[in-house]
């Protein structure tokens, strides 16, 4: 048999094998949620209305139960409200996350009338101390999710069946688990070298052990920077991104990159020269890790193809399609994400 029939088939055998269980935990009635900080807590039977705590909270939930979002931590821009559904446009401004240690803006959060509290990202003490003390003092229950890019189909499959959504849960686990099975180490062959910065001035680059490392890690790139307990506990100079030797630097923005490009001091650092500066789009969310949430999905697509140098085919522009249909409630033309992309380039 053909290796990628194998795989293909291994593929779906898994994804068939999740649908299923998220259909029989929500048939058994799961109680209460067990959280990735191993706490145990009693949801309402019904969640009507969810709170998003930070950005990759809102991204996540609004992919998976917007009609059951509370409000909105940040307004989407003219551009992106493009590709976001009319239906889905005007929700709640939210002024003020609550505060750990100052119980003033519990107001706010309580006026919302919200069932649950849902934060997503790091799982530590700190991140679980905090939700912890908000949720003691307004009472709303609140759970804590791994936002790790392979921790995405774990979670849609949990949440989904604790927000009453299993089907949805189910389906978006099974799309996650298909593009993170379909890109798993596809440049691991002959990896490229990238150099993945993290400032505004490029300087700080993105670890391999941290979320913003985590796609290219994930495609099997080599990132040129290393790990954090490798680092210097200091941004980096020009002259020694140079002696990395990238054959693509990501920068964060397109005024990022435009600046790398342009600056005389970077032009002897090999991606440079080579006119291989890129930034991720950004629209409706950015497709990099601000937030480091489930947008990260159509940042895997385009870094694998950006990284290998490679146009962007009718392959890639199904991905793409695919995910946002998907994950983003509205298919885009083709005319929309051929400008999406040429625009981030």
């Amino acid at each position: 048999m053909n290796p990628a029939t194998t795989r293909n088939q291994g593929a779906m055998a898994r994804v068939a094998l999740l649908a299923s269980s998220v259909l029989s935990a929500a048939l058994a009635g799961q109680e209460p949620f067990v959280d990735d900080a191993g706490r145990r807590v009693a949801l309402p039977p019904s969640v009507e209305r969810v709170f998003a705590a930070g950005a990759p909270a809102e991204v996540l939930l609004y992919t998976l139960a917007p009609q059951k979002l509370a409000g909105r931590n940040s307004v989407p821009t003219p551009a992106a409200l493009a590709f976001i559904p009319p239906r889905f446009r005007d929700m709640v401004a939210i002024a003020n996350l609550p505060d750990r240690d100052d119980p003033r803006y519990d107001a706010e959060l309580l006026a919302l009338g919200v069932d649950v509290y849902v934060d997503y990202g790091t799982v530590d003490a700190d991140y679980v101390a905090a939700l912890e003390a908000i949720s003691g003092r307004t009472r709303i229950p609140g759970v804590i999710l791994d936002g790790r890019l392979s921790e995405i189909p774990h979670v849609y499959q949990r949440l989904g069946v604790a927000l009453g959504v299993p089907q949805r849960g189910a389906m978006l686990a099974a799309e996650s688990q298909r593009l993170l099975d379909k890109y798993r180490g596809l440049l691991a062959a002959a990896p490229p070298r990238v150099y993945l910065a993290c400032s505004q001035n490029a300087t700080s680059p993105c670890f391999r052990d941290l979320s913003a490392g985590e796609a290219a890690e994930l495609l099997g790139a080599t990132n040129v920077a290393g790990s954090i307990e490798q680092a210097a506990r200091r941004p980096l100079t020009i002259a020694e991104i140079r002696e990395l030797a990238p054959d693509v630097i990501i920068a964060p923005t397109r005024d990022a990159a435009a600046a790398i490009r342009t600056d005389a001091a970077w032009r002897d650092v090999s991606a440079v020269a080579a006119g291989r500066v890129h930034a991720p789009p950004t629209l409706p969310f950015n497709w990099g890790s601000r937030p480091p949430s489930v947008n990260r999905l159509a940042g895997l697509i385009w870094l694998a193809y950006v990284l290998q140098g490679r146009p962007f085919d009718d392959a890639f522009f199904a991905d793409v399609s695919a995910f946002f249909a998907a994950f983003y409630h509205t298919t885009p033309t083709p005319e929309q994400l051929d400008a999406l992309v040429q625009e981030a380039r």
